[in-house]
């Protein structure tokens, strides 16, 4: 079986299983498919198995370390009343995205856009789950529910990959007939 078709149904398959968990036994936890994509999405950057897991990892954990920091400045601290909610968040997000970048270009944490990916599925949870909770210390926090997701969701590409290759390894590899250049 081609390496293409093998790939496609391991993806086809984990995603399936991810849907089902996160819309059935794991939704009343606060499982998001959607962020568990974000997560896959960040392991696809660097692939290669358990060796692109660490790296993606980092830099998804990254990111949500600094929307958690985003969304606790623009929740606990009363600047919005003075300076108004949309001017703290636009201050707020700036800097926290300015820091994100340049902690991105640090050695071993050079995939901005992978770190990026982190800090918006954690926005994504909080606006789902409410920003006010990301300094609750219970099982609804966004904070947590994102960064759950988010791992969830780089072990599944990390599995549809390790799928994928044991099924290229023990499927017979079908191939397709060559033509001849006499024959047309």
């Amino acid at each position: 079986m081609r390496l293409s078709i093998t790939r496609a149904v391991s993806i086809g398959a984990v995603g399936g299983l991810a849907a089902f968990l996160s819309s059935g036994p794991a939704a009343p936890h606060g499982a998001q498919l959607f962020i568990l994509l974000i997560g896959w999405a960040g392991y696809s950057r660097f692939g290669d198995k358990l060796a692109g897991l660490k790296p993606a990892l980092a830099h998804l954990l990254l990111g949500a370390a600094f929307a958690a920091l985003a969304l606790v400045l623009v929740t606990q601290l009363p600047y919005g009343e003075t300076l108004g909610a949309a001017a703290w968040t636009a201050i707020v997000a700036a800097l926290t995205l300015g820091a994100l970048a340049y902690a991105a270009s640090l050695p071993g944490l050079g995939a901005f856009a992978a770190a990026l990916l982190g800090y918006v599925a954690l926005l994504a949870a909080a606006a789902i789950g409410g920003a006010d909770k990301i300094v609750a210390l219970a099982p609804d926090n966004a904070a947590l529910i994102g960064v759950l997701s988010l791992v969830a969701g780089a072990l599944s590409g990390c599995f549809a990959d390790a799928l994928a290759e044991t099924a290229q390894k023990y499927l017979p590899l079908r191939r397709s007939p060559t033509r001849s250049a006499t024959s047309a």
